[in-house]
């Protein structure tokens, strides 16, 4: 089953308006899983999903066998800051990207600033902890608000004077949004998710991954639900 719409479901992960994930279209269900199991030995069939087939499911995630989780599409359109794209696009098996590009069109105002700032943890070089009330959240706000503001002027400054838009995208920051066409299969989106909604992971990756994870559910519920018990011990 292939599902479009002019107005997709869209879902804003950092609050702000700006950044979104919008499901654009899938193809597949938890049936197709099965049938691509079970083709091995002659099994598929159109029957409706049945106990059985969900029973299998959950075999084959128990199992590792991820082929059968293959041959389905997922497409999200994601507006997100460039540094939590780079933390999607290092994911790049059973994924397909295509990004908005700075070489062909002029980049928007368009920035994220955090609603409050966190502390480096002191026991994990790539993970961050609460502010325990010491750090200026003020003070904060003011120099990155400074920065990208001087950042983003510099770059309109350098288009201004004539400089090609593919040099002058250079002195933009990582806080500045970006958009792309995602498409993931299952198994590429639940190995995602197990690296990107971890406590391991940036606090911001994490919410854009959660959003992910709620647009796609409903299109393969067994699965979810039967992954979602596999890694919580239910």
């Amino acid at each position: 089953m292939t599902v479009t719409s002019a107005h997709p479901l869209t879902l804003y992960p950092l609050g702000d308006g700006l950044g979104s994930v919008s499901l654009v279209q899938h193809v597949g269900d938890d049936k197709m899983i099965t049938n691509a199991a079970r083709v091995s030995f002659g099994g598929d069939s159109n029957a409706p999903l049945s106990q059985k087939d969900e029973k299998l499911i959950s075999y084959l995630l128990r199992h590792q066998h991820g082929s059968p989780f293959e041959h389905n599409l997922i497409t999200f359109k994601i507006v997100c800051p460039i540094f939590v794209d780079r933390q999607v696009v290092r994911h790049r098996v059973g994924v397909s990207k295509n990004e908005i590009s700075g070489r062909y069109v002029e980049m928007q105002e368009r920035n994220f600033t955090p609603p409050s700032f966190r502390k480096q943890s002191p026991s994990n070089r790539q993970a961050s902890v609460e502010d325990d009330g010491t750090l200026d959240q003020v003070q904060a706000t003011q120099i990155w608000e400074e920065a990208w503001r001087n950042a983003f002027n510099a770059y309109q400054e350098l288009l201004r004077l004539g400089v090609t838009r593919e040099q002058a995208r250079g002195v933009l920051p990582l806080s500045l949004y970006t958009e792309s066409y995602y498409t993931f299969n299952v198994r590429s989106l639940l190995h995602f998710l197990e690296l990107r909604d971890h406590e391991g992971a940036q606090y911001e990756t994490r919410l854009y991954a959660r959003a992910m994870a709620q647009l796609a559910e409903p299109l393969f519920p067994v699965t979810f639900r039967e992954w979602r018990a596999l890694h919580t011990g239910d």
